[in-house]
């Protein structure tokens, strides 16, 4: 468990270095080129729709977390193949510390596009910055 939890840090600082190289690069592109916002729907409800964006990503991320590592990680306590349930946890954290940035990178961007302001991007990253800041694998124990 204990080569795991590194791993996971490990991947989890990666991560975190994705999210702000991510977000230095949108400011440099927002500063050089003009973004034009999209006019779907005439653009009355383009601030509508990332708030819907916004609220939905604050719902999803704790669902994610509850099914790919709370959950697996209270089988790994009680499961007696410790083995088999370590590599499914651990593919699990794995694939949650992939979808928080790769989520928050789309919608960032589809509300850059929406609203042609690199505020909701950056609003997007620390989201993910946070939630990859609150899921600490050095806090994951079996005992």
């Amino acid at each position: 468990m204990t080569e795991v939890v590194a791993y996971l840090h490990k991947r989890r600082m990666i991560m975190m270095g994705a999210v702000v190289l991510l977000a230095v690069i949108a400011v440099i592109v927002s500063y050089n080129f003009q973004m034009v916002p999209a006019t779907y729907f005439g653009g009355k409800y383009n601030l509508l729709f990332i708030y819907a964006l916004i609220v939905y990503k604050l719902i999803e991320l704790p669902i994610l977390y509850y099914l790919l590592v709370h959950r697996n990680l209270k089988k790994l306590k009680k499961n007696s193949s410790y083995e088999e349930s370590l590599l499914k946890f651990k593919k699990h954290a794995k694939l949650l510390l992939f979808l928080i940035p790769q989520g928050n990178t789309v919608f960032g961007v589809i509300a850059y596009k929406l609203s042609g302001s690199i505020l909701y991007f950056l609003f997007f990253s620390c989201i993910a910055l946070i939630t990859l800041y609150l899921i600490k694998p050095n806090k994951f124990k079996l005992y």
